[in-house]
């Protein structure tokens, strides 16, 4: 099932919105790439690896423009922002290690449910936290 973008997910920064839905294609291109491999039998690892690195450099752009964002309007939940940044790129980095280390597709749902679950978590819940923080010091 893909993830949608949805208006109830905006933070209402443009850039910040935009960075999200690339980032959500990029796990729909996962998606998509894990349920050819189940129909087909047969795992693309270059694509898949590619997929991940893209999404990875990504979310580490993205996240860091954030940051910058909650560092120069003195954000207090930074450092707990910060560190659910960081271990997102951590699992799935060791996550994306694993499946492309062993070309099992066991991993793929594993993988699939965490992405889904922290991105829509993440989202709502954490980079809502800031929101109202940021636009109450106007930036957008």
């Amino acid at each position: 099932m893909s993830l949608i973008w949805t208006q109830n997910m905006s933070v209402r920064i443009e850039q910040f919105d935009d960075d999200h839905k690339k980032l959500i294609r990029y796990v729909n291109e996962l998606q998509s790439q894990i349920q050819d491999a189940k129909a087909t039998g047969t795992i693309d690892p270059v694509e898949i690896e590619v997929i991940f690195h893209r999404m990875e450099n990504y979310a580490k752009f993205h996240f860091s423009s954030e940051e910058k964002a909650m560092e120069k309007t003195g954000f207090p939940g930074l450092e707990e922002h910060r560190a659910d940044h960081r271990n997102f790129i951590a699992t799935v980095a060791k996550m994306s290690e694993r499946f492309l280390g062993s070309n099992d597709l066991k991993h793929a749902d594993e993988i699939m449910q965490f992405l889904h679950a922290w991105i829509t978590d993440h989202v709502y819940r954490v980079d809502g936290k800031y929101v109202d923080h940021l636009h109450k010091h106007e930036y957008d």
